[in-house]
């Protein structure tokens, strides 16, 4: 099973069962609407691709790549309903992918995921999603979870934009 399946697996069990009430029929956070599925399914469908690139590109191995990835997603499902709740949730996966690919390289995380986020979007981020995976503008910030007007001048990379 690819890490695309195994992320599904996980996400489906954790927010299904949370929806079917048998997490803790008690705490009213683990009763989540059977859209949080569709919702993470959907989120996760349309940036997987991007992250997988990206992360490839930072760490250099395809295998390791698929497994932070694979965790980034995880982390990310478990904590879905709180981070469907954040003003971007794409910001927070965003957050969650850089944390994990930071810490698999060794690097040293600063504080917080969400109180390091601002940091994480570093210009040469923004380089590759444009140059090498040729995304547009609005592409990349919504991969990124940010305004398009947020982003630095791409400009000179795309006339047509």
């Amino acid at each position: 099973m690819t890490g695309f399946g195994r992320v599904a697996c996980a996400a489906e069990a954790v927010l299904a069962g949370a929806a079917q009430g048998r997490v803790c029929a008690r705490r009213p956070e683990h009763r989540a609407p059977q859209a949080a599925l569709a919702s993470f399914v959907a989120f996760r469908e349309r940036l997987y691709e991007p992250y997988m690139l990206y992360t490839t590109w930072r760490m250099g191995r395809l295998a390791a790549a698929e497994r932070v990835v694979t965790a980034a997603f995880t982390e990310l499902a478990v904590s879905w309903l709180a981070v469907l709740g954040s003003a971007s949730p794409a910001v927070v996966a965003w957050g969650i992918l850089h944390h994990h690919v930071d810490q698999a390289l060794g690097l040293d995380a600063v504080g917080d995921v969400a109180d390091a986020r601002a940091q994480q979007v570093l210009p040469s981020d923004v380089a590759f999603l444009r140059e090498y995976m040729h995304m547009s503008r609005d592409r990349i910030a919504d991969v990124l979870g940010l305004r398009p007007v947020d982003l630095p001048d791409l400009a000179a990379h795309d006339p047509g934009e």
